[in-house]
């Protein structure tokens, strides 16, 4: 789910993965939005012949080549060049620190590759089964990416809000030039999720941040001067 920026990151993290968890079998890939630290390692999740074969479904939201390309493809060296800047990519780092990304310590350097998805979700309510476990996903267009979306596993009860809660304020002006986001259809995407799941998800996460666990965490229940970023965001 969200196979990282670069195809050597990824191939590095599955391995690591397998050398503690033993060896297990892809059954499938998710894409929860467009951003390319979100799909760029895809190949080094899969092979040749998984892709050959076509066994292993890669899923993602609706519409997501179209934004995929236009903005990380068609506008991606003009991207680039910003991105260098708003992130500080070449200012020196030294013992007292560095600047940073804010979601995370650097950017990734790497090979990427674009996969087209197999499975498209196209409604919030949509289902899949995946190994035997049930997803129920959330569509949320227009907030931190043009195509973007959240699930929640029942059997597990998790709930996955991609990168729309995370625990800073995020930007809805990105320096570099993508899509200004839509606050309040964010903000209304994250009080469907609550409507939704807050009172069955124990844990939730994302995919810059560390979980959150508890309902009281998750929900409402915690009084307004504690209540977590992540409801906020």
């Amino acid at each position: 789910m969200d196979t990282l920026t670069s195809i050597e990151g990824a191939r590095a993290a599955v391995e690591l993965y397998f050398k503690y968890r033993g060896s297990k079998p892809v059954a499938a890939v998710i894409f929860t939005h467009t951003h390319t630290d979100h799909w760029g390692g895809a190949r080094g999740v899969l092979d040749d012949e998984m892709l050959a074969n076509g066994r292993v479904p890669i899923i993602a939201p609706n519409l997501f080549m179209e934004h995929a390309v236009s903005e990380n493809i068609i506008a991606g060296p003009a991207m680039l060049r910003r991105a260098q800047y708003q992130f500080g990519l070449f200012l020196a780092k030294g013992p007292r620190g560095q600047v940073d990304c804010g979601l995370g310590k650097s950017m990734a350097t790497g090979s990427v590759a674009l996969l087209r998805p197999t499975d498209l979700i196209m409604a919030t309510g949509d289902k899949r089964t995946i190994d035997g476990v049930e997803f129920e996903f959330q569509m949320a267009p227009n907030s931190e990416a043009p195509a973007e979306m959240h699930f929640y596993l029942p059997r597990y009860r998790l709930l996955n809000l991609a990168e729309n809660c995370t625990h800073n304020f995020h930007n809805l002006l990105p320096f570099r030039g993508a899509d200004v986001r839509d606050a309040l259809a964010w903000s209304k995407y994250l009080n469907e999720a609550l409507l939704m799941w807050g009172d069955k998800a124990e844990a939730m996460c994302g995919q810059h941040h560390w979980p959150a666990w508890g309902q009281e965490r998750i929900g409402h229940d915690d009084p307004p001067a504690t209540r977590s970023l992540q409801i906020r965001a």
